[in-house]
């Protein structure tokens, strides 16, 4: 087997587990709050920690891997996560379990930033389309089992085993890793240049501060004193890393980078989609659970569908998009994810699993669509020492996106929704069908119009057809007047 092969297997593989941890820790919160007697509020903590921690970290950690070599970064991730998952296996207390959640995402931060670089880097420009449509394909095949599997781990054992059943697997996937990748050449090694510890932590405490007040403001209320301070310091920090920056020789994020049309449109694009997909995931349980009355199994095999025409249809994607430079394909991706989700917003109570299905299905089919031409796009447009940059680019957007969305249709769900009710109870699961059907359908629509904000982003990409044997893009930009 070639070496781009071999790499690709093994980044794959690390990215199955990694996707799957996001999903798999979230289907045990019930039984957290119930073994630990904590309220579903502060049991959220086990899953938000982890985004919090990614979102924060994933950046800087594509910069490391950037200046001290992609390989030795990413194994250092995988050590990481797999110390971090055997800890939590044996937590005594939630806090034990939080914080050892903590030093978990660390190594999924380092992991998974470093990922699409690695295989980029093993592929040339015109394979790379199907590259990162294979990995695509795994992403989805892990957001896909990761609630099954726990599902059936948590029916035949004790919550412990999600984290305990995982370590061997963590394990193989850093010896793979130290097997099959070659090392980098590290820019920091050529260079001279050191990481930039001051953008870092203003980065940090930016995304950090956003997140939790994004995804808290419902619970807490958005204009409550913790809201509003954490809106304060997101804000004072982003300024801080603006200027930090600006100045230093060596930027965790080259603001030039974003002067780069293909780039930027590239990431805008991402979190925007992102922003509307992730209604998906929230708002159906409430739905098919309340409105429909279906086991938590029979859900989880519905909401299933979008993460396995991803599988089925990605790396297919990836081939086209390397093959005939579509125009607009990613275009044509974001659309039908904007119509699928339109489409959902339609929904009623008599609606059929059947009719849930297919809506599902148009959303699956353009994500396939749209995601490998648009990684390939964001990983071709920036020049090789910034790869890893890149990398960290699509995750830290992906999760922005889905913070965003997360909070907007819970936001939209329970106004709509109490407002349609007359009242305001402790819990949605109170109110009654009809109410709750009115919420999801607005919530739906809301999501719909922000995937289409894609759609409007997405087309001045410029994309154009090439031939193959050209690179897609120049990699000389504005990088190379501001490196030192």
């Amino acid at each position: 087997m070639e070496y781009r092969w071999r790499v690709l297997a093994a980044v794959a593989f690390g990215t199955y587990m990694a996707t799957m941890d996001f999903s798999i820790v979230n289907v045990a919160l019930p039984t957290l709050a119930r073994e630990f007697d904590r309220s579903p509020d502060t049991v959220v903590w086990a899953a938000l920690v982890s985004s919090l921690v990614v979102t924060g970290l994933t950046l800087t950690a594509g910069r490391a891997g950037d200046l001290y070599g992609r390989k030795r970064v990413y194994i250092v991730g995988w050590a990481i996560f797999t110390i971090g998952m055997a800890l939590a296996s044996i937590a005594q207390t939630f806090e034990q379990l939080v914080a050892m959640r903590f030093i978990q995402s660390v190594g999924v931060a380092l992991a998974i930033a470093n990922g699409n670089a690695i295989v980029s880097e093993a592929f040339p420009p015109e394979q790379r389309g199907q590259a990162l449509g294979t990995t695509g394909a795994v992403v989805g095949a892990g957001l896909m089992s990761g609630p099954i599997l726990g599902g059936l781990i948590l029916e035949a054992f004790s919550w412990h085993a999600i984290f305990a059943l995982r370590v061997p697997i963590g394990i193989v996937a850093l010896l793979l890793a130290w097997l099959v990748i070659r090392p980098s050449a590290p820019a920091a090694a050529v260079s001279g240049r050191r990481m930039d510890v001051p953008g870092a932590l203003a980065l940090f405490i930016t995304l950090s501060a956003f997140l939790v007040a994004v995804n808290r403001g419902q619970a807490w209320g958005w204009t409550s004193a913790p809201i509003l301070g954490l809106g304060a310091a997101g804000v004072v920090a982003f300024v801080a890393f603006l200027r930090v920056e600006a100045r230093t020789p060596s930027p965790v994020v080259a603001l030039s980078l974003f002067r780069i049309r293909a780039y930027s449109v590239g990431v805008s694009s991402l979190a925007l989609n992102f922003a509307g997909q992730s209604a998906v995931t929230f708002l159906l349980p409430f739905y098919l659970q309340e409105v429909k009355g279906y086991s938590t199994g029979r859900v989880g095999l519905i909401v299933a569908t979008v993460p396995l025409m991803m599988l089925l249809l990605s790396p297919l994607s990836g081939r086209i998009s390397d093959r005939h430079r579509v125009t607009h394909q990613a275009t044509l991706g974001i659309a039908l994810v904007s119509l699928g989700l339109l489409s959902l917003a339609t929904i009623t109570a008599e609606t059929s699993a059947l009719g849930i299905v297919a809506r599902l299905a148009i959303v699956g089919i353009g994500t396939s669509i749209f995601m490998s031409p648009n990684s390939a796009t964001i990983m071709n447009s920036v020049p090789p020492d910034r790869l890893g940059t890149a990398s960290a680019s699509v995750a830290t957007a992906r999760n922005i996106g889905n913070a965003v969305g997360l909070a907007l249709a819970s936001a939209v769900l329970v106004a709509v929704a109490t407002a349609s009710a007359g009242y305001r109870p402790e819990r949605i699961a109170d109110l009654p069908e009809a109410a709750i059907v009115a919420g999801v359908r607005a919530a739906f629509l809301v999501a719909g119009f922000a995937a289409a904000a894609a759609i409007v982003a997405s087309l001045f990409r410029g994309e154009r057809r090439a031939p193959l044997a050209s690179s897609p893009v120049a990699l000389r930009d504005p990088l190379e007047k501001s490196a030192p």
